[in-house]
């Protein structure tokens, strides 16, 4: 569903509450005018990082379109993914084969045979980390340039990925001569320091492990001209999350230490820092209790739908009410027959009345993306503002 642009004049909270009469709940606004921001301000902090939006933070259409018109290039892990942009990106065949092939990314190191298949008229650069991967890439995508994705720490993030992706360093010579016997052109190194990383200095081991493979490769033979520096780009759930300043900052540096040519295209997977902040879930308090001396309320969306990230990313989400009073440490939980449904604690609110409306902000990154059908109950309904 979409708005046209919310006007200045409305506060947040009303805005907020007039969709919510409109719509019914549960509920996510997502609001473009703060996607763009994102957008804007990622190439400005990181000027020589072309921002590929990773489409798995949010699949959202609207949301592909508005970045695609920011210039954005994009990332995806998937033959649906893929779909998503085929079905945003205008233009006749050639034209949208053209953009394709010069500003997406298939950053999934394992990839179907199905989406191999229909990968196969494109130039969509892939990435690796296994033999088997480049037995697979040359027996359907043998023209298609690759990316060896590094195995490097994740020890600062919250969500890690290391142990599941990512070649260790000893092993990258032995899959670049398999590259190599297979005729299959690797054309540079990826690395991801993890989902929401906590510090500015994990990029640091990065770096330094690309460029020795960079190096490596010079030594025998081989160029590389792609570095793909992954995600990792904070949301600001809380104080205590750094700036996204503090990690272009270092980023920065370290591009002008290990990279300092322009010869070498660097890429970037952000997708929380683009979209996280760009949501707000708006729910129904539908029953409240008092469970062990606390206030305990039950709203109509929970951690198997929006607040799946609470589950599955590790993300602690927060709640503020509509309305003013004396606030009182807090129980939030969902709707579904799980204790595990149960999204916080100790939130601060207001003695909440069955009827009355909550909302959790910041919660346009991995929410929507993996909410289900649990119990019966469906997923939030989508609004758009300010496309």
């Amino acid at each position: 569903m979409h708005e046209a642009t919310i006007s200045r004049v409305l506060s947040r909270q009303d805005a907020l509450e007039e969709l919510a009469q409109k719509y019914g709940t549960p509920l996510l606004v997502i609001d473009h005018e703060t996607i763009r921001d994102n957008f804007r301000a990622f190439r400005r902090l990181l000027p020589r990082v072309k921002p590929y939006f990773a489409i798995k933070a949010n699949p959202e259409e609207a949301i592909a379109r508005t970045l695609l018109y920011e210039g954005a290039g994009f990332d995806i892990a998937s033959l649906e993914e893929f779909n998503i942009l085929r079905r945003v990106i205008p233009g006749t065949d050639q034209e949208q084969r053209a953009f394709i092939d010069a500003n997406v990314v298939f950053a999934n190191t394992i990839k179907s045979f199905k989406a191999l298949d229909a990968m196969q008229a494109y130039n969509v650069p892939m990435t690796f980390d296994n033999a088997a991967e480049l037995d697979k890439i040359a027996a359907r995508c043998r023209h298609v340039p690759l990316i060896l994705r590094l195995e490097v720490p994740n020890d600062a993030a919250i969500v890690e990925l290391s142990s599941k992706f990512g070649a260790r360093y000893d092993d990258c010579p032995a899959l670049l001569e398999h590259a190599d016997m297979l005729g299959l052109k690797v054309v540079g190194v990826s690395f991801h320091v993890g989902s929401q990383c906590e510090k500015p200095g994990a990029f640091k081991t990065a770096f330094q492990r690309a460029r020795k493979l960079f190096d490596d490769a010079i030594a025998t033979g081989h160029g590389f001209s792609v570095l793909d520096i992954g995600g990792g780009y904070p949301a600001p759930y809380d104080e205590s999350v750094a700036p996204m300043e503090a990690f272009s900052k270092r980023i920065n540096d370290l591009i002008d230490e290990y990279f300092p040519s322009n010869d070498v295209q660097i890429i970037a997977e952000p997708g929380r820092f683009l979209v996280a902040t760009a949501a707000t879930a708006v729910a129904t308090v539908i029953g409240k209790s008092v469970r062990h001396g606390r206030p305990y309320y039950y709203i109509d969306d929970g951690v198997y739908h929006t607040f799946s990230g609470f589950i599955y990313d590790h993300i602690q989400y927060h709640f503020k009410a509509f309305k003013d009073g004396k606030t009182t440490p807090s129980t939030v939980a969902g709707p579904t027959c799980d204790a595990l449904d149960t999204i916080v604690k100790d939130d601060p609110l207001p003695d909440l009345e069955v009827g009355d409306l909550v909302y959790s902000e910041n919660t346009g990154a991995y929410t929507n993306a993996s909410a289900s059908f649990f119990n019966g109950f469906p997923p939030a309904k989508i609004v758009h503002i300010n496309q």
